[in-house]
C-alpha cells in the first residue's frame, strides 16, 4: 500500500545532508520503498511515497509509523500518512494557548495580579501531563480571584501574539473549504476573539465566573461556571463538530502543544505536535517543530505553488 513520509525543515532550509538522513532512514524500515520523491518547498519540505508490503504479519505499518514517530534527524521533523490524506481532510480543530497564539492566556491574566510565577508552574506540570488538566485549572483560576473583570479582555486582546503563520494556515485552509475550530483550555472571551481574527467556525472555552466586591467592582470570583474544557472534552467536541457536519473522524485534522490535546490528537485521523512539551511529542501521533504555523501546509501535502494560489485568491 501507498503511504507518504513528509519531511519538513525546522528551520528556513534543510541542514546539508539531511536528504540523505532521510533516504538512508527508509532503507533501514523493513518492508518498505520509495516509489516517488516530490520536492513540496525547495530545500524546505519535500513529500516521500512509500509503498509498503504489509501482507505478511500485519505489523509492518504499525512498526513503520512507531519508527517514524521517534527517530531523530537533525533539524528535519518526519510526518507519516496516507498517500492522499490532504483530499480527506475537511475539518481541523486547533488548541489556542502556544498553539494559534504564543502566549498562556491564563499566564496573562495572573500578571495583572502578580501570581505569574505560581500559575505558570501549575501550567507547565499540566502541559507536561504532570497533573491533571482540572485539577491544574482549579488550582489557577483559585490565584486570579479578586482580580477586576469588567474590561479585563478587552485589556489582554492587543497583548495576544498570533504564531507566525496562523493567520495563512487559516486563510488557505478556509480557501479550501475546510471547517475551522479552537478548542481552547483558556478563556471563551480571548478565544472567541481568536476566532474572529482567524475566521474559524467554532470556537469553545472555559468561561470564568465573577462577582460584586464590597466597592461594587466586578472581580474574578476564582471559579469557572460550567463544564471545562479538558481533555476528554476537547475530544469530545470534535466529535460533535465533525459528526454535526458529517465529517468522518478520519478526516480531522487535530494540532495543540499540551497533554490536554493528546485526547483529540488520538481521534483525530491526523494529530500533530505543534512544539510541544517533550512528553507529548513521545506519544502524539505526529510532531513539528518549526518555526511557522503554515508548515501544516505541508504536512497536508500542499506544495508552495499551490498555498501562493490560497493566499493570492
Amino acid at each position: 500500500m501507498s503511504y507518504r513520509l513528509t519531511a519538513i525543515s525546522k528551520g528556513k532550509s534543510f541542514p546539508d545532508g539531511s536528504i540523505d538522513k532521510i533516504r538512508e532512514f527508509v532503507r533501514t524500515l523493513h518492508h518498505a520503498e520509495i516509489h516517488g520523491i516530490s520536492m513540496l518547498s525547495p530545500n524546505k519540505a519535500l513529500d516521500l511515497q512509500i509503498e509498503i508490503n504489509d501482507c505478511c504479519d500485519g505489523n509492518h505499518l504499525d512498526s513503520t509509523k512507531d519508527a517514524v514517530r521517534t527517530t531523530e534527524i537533525e533539524g528535519v521533523d518526519l510526518v507519516f500518512n496516507e498517500l492522499e490524506v490532504r483530499k480527506d481532510i475537511r475539518l481541523v480543530v486547533f488548541d489556542m494557548d502556544s498553539t494559534l497564539i504564543q502566549q498562556e492566556v491564563i499566564e496573562l491574566i495572573a500578571a495583572k495580579a502578580n501570581v505569574e510565577s505560581e500559575v505558570e508552574k501549575i501550567t507547565t506540570a499540566a502541559m507536561n501531563g504532570e497533573l491533571d488538566f482540572k485539577q491544574s485549572l482549579a488550582q489557577r483560576v483559585e490565584l486570579l480571584r479578586g482580580i477586576e473583570s469588567s474590561d479585563l479582555w478587552n485589556s489582554l486582546k492587543p497583548q495576544l501574539k498570533f504564531t507566525p503563520g496562523a493567520r495563512e494556515l487559516c486563510k488557505g485552509l478556509k480557501k479550501a473549504g475546510i471547517k475551522l475550530a479552537v478548542l481552547s483550555g483558556g478563556f471563551v472571551p480571548l478565544a472567541e476573539y481568536v476566532s474572529n481574527e482567524l475566521g474559524l467556525d467554532y470556537a469553545y472555552a472555559n468561561t470564568l465566573k465573577t462577582e460584586v466586591d464590597a466597592s461594587g467592582k466586578e472581580i474574578l470570583s476564582g471559579t469557572t461556571i460550567g463544564e471545562v474544557v479538558d481533555g476528554a472534552r476537547k475530544a469530545e467536541l470534535l466529535k460533535e463538530i465533525a459528526t454535526k457536519n458529517d465529517i468522518p473522524f478520519s478526516s480531522v485534522l487535530a494540532v495543540g502543544d499540551g497533554a490536554n490535546d493528546l485526547p483529540m490528537m488520538k481521534i483525530a485521523g491526523l494529530g500533530v505536535a505543534w512544539n510541544a512539551k517533550p512528553k507529548v511529542q513521545e506519544q502524539a501521533p505526529a510532531k513539528l517543530n518549526s518555526e511557522s504555523l503554515a508548515d501544516i501546509f505541508y504536512v497536508l501535502g500542499y506544495s508552495d505553488v499551490e498555498i501562493e494560489g490560497f493566499l493570492n485568491e
